[in-house]
């Protein structure tokens, strides 16, 4: 398995509490170190953008984005942006704080687990979807 992490506000005590476990969430549950990247967005409102990157440009299985829930306009926007990437990218992303990493492996587990019951001729290989 391969996880992208976003993370917003690199220096927040948010972040540093958070990124390290969910890494070693993910260690835990199987994932090597190495298959774990890490980006940062500048702003919540590029954690979308970010997503897409990962989407797009890399083979990673689901995203994380590592931040706090938020009444604000810029994070319920991210939210509806995430959903439309998850969509048309067959892609589980997670939202909030370290336990995010545990949901993302289980998403991963069971989007694996219905692909491999599907019958072989409407199996898609979500890889090759986009």
């Amino acid at each position: 398995m391969k996880f992208g992490i976003v993370i917003v506000d690199e220096q927040s005590s948010f972040v540093h509490r958070n990124l390290p476990a969910a890494v070693e969430t993910l260690k835990a549950l199987g994932c090597a170190e190495q298959n774990i990247l890490v980006r940062h967005a500048p702003r919540l409102f590029n954690a979308t953008m970010m997503t897409q990157f990962f989407a797009e440009y890399t083979d990673v299985d689901a995203v994380i984005i590592l931040t706090e829930s938020s009444p604000a306009p810029e994070y319920r926007a991210m939210l509806d942006g995430v959903t439309k990437l998850q969509i048309a990218w067959n892609m589980p992303v997670c939202i909030g704080d370290c336990t995010a990493a545990s949901e993302a492996v289980e998403m991963v587990s069971v989007q694996n687990e219905m692909e491999a019951a599907a019958p072989e001729h409407i199996s898609p290989d979500r890889k090759a979807i986009n």
